[in-house]
């Protein structure tokens, strides 16, 4: 099955070969971007590839494709996989000739990979712990450099947690891989993206459809102690849309199904749906 791109060349993940002249080995000097979808259509493509093109700008990444040509080959792989739901990935990354952290103008490399993955499921919840965000000044372009993040997954995942939530200097800023939201007196918190938290599209969203429905947003800062005292705490990423925490440091949760956050679930499942449809 013909599941992986790479500089035109079409084949699988076992068969695609990247060279040592790509950077992300040495330096991870690239970006990504990842979404689900679901009947061969990208949810939020639009807002997934304006980020992409504007993240590739910020460092300097200059594509040799236009956004119609990238979905073009996004696309083409969809179709070729053939799955109902699916994760695509896609990479932008500086070519070289041997390994120097200085560069010289280049074309980039373009790497995608599409999987079969579950739909995504609103009913889903997630136990979490707190860390300290120890990553790089570059939280708000989606880059490759990943390490801390892979840290704080795998602490999450030894102390039997789905996620970690980072903490910088006394305030939350997101999770090791998606954005969060906190619940109280029936208002949706987050914190701004300031350029310490990833701008998530899934964030974005969340939030134009509380916007839409009259739910109250604000966006502003908060710490660890209103953290473990909201009414509910919720976690959004492009592959799991928005799903309900229960357990934050084993501080337990009450989940019940009338509440706000159950409803913001629900809410942008149905969005994705409609979109995928």
């Amino acid at each position: 099955m013909i599941n992986a791109y790479y500089n035109g060349e079409y084949g699988t993940r076992e068969t695609i070969k990247v060279p040592l002249t790509d950077r992300a080995i040495y330096f991870g000097d690239g970006i990504y971007e990842a979404a689900i979808g679901k009947n061969g259509i990208i949810y939020l493509e639009e807002e997934h590839l304006s980020r992409f093109f504007k993240n590739s700008n910020e460092l300097n990444l200059k594509p040799n494709f236009s956004k119609e040509q990238l979905k073009n080959i996004l696309y083409k792989l969809i179709a070729e996989c053939k799955f109902e739901c699916f994760f695509i990935y896609f990479q932008l990354t500086r070519n070289g000739k041997e390994r120097s952290h200085t560069y010289t103008s280049c074309d980039p490399n373009l790497l995608v990979t599409v999987s079969e993955v579950d739909s995504p499921s609103p009913e889903r919840i997630l136990r979490t712990i707190t860390l300290d965000d120890r990553r790089h000044s570059f939280c708000g372009i989606k880059t490759l450099n990943l390490l801390p993040s892979v840290i704080a997954s795998q602490t999450a995942s030894v102390n039997n947690c789905d996620e970690s939530i980072l903490i910088k200097n006394g305030t939350v800023t997101e999770c090791a891989h998606s954005n969060v939201f906190i619940i109280n007196e029936e208002k949706l918190i987050t914190r701004p993206t300031d350029g310490t938290i990833l701008p998530g599209i899934t964030r974005k969203r969340l939030i134009e459809l509380a916007y839409n429905n009259d739910i109250a947003v604000e966006e502003r800062l908060f710490g660890a102690n209103e953290l473990l005292s909201a009414d509910e705490v919720l976690i959004t990423s492009s592959s799991k849309l928005c799903l309900r925490v229960s357990s934050v440091n084993g501080k337990e949760f009450k989940l019940r199904e009338d509440s706000l956050g159950t409803s913001l679930c629900h809410l942008i499942y149905r969005d994705f749906i409609k979109y995928t449809s």
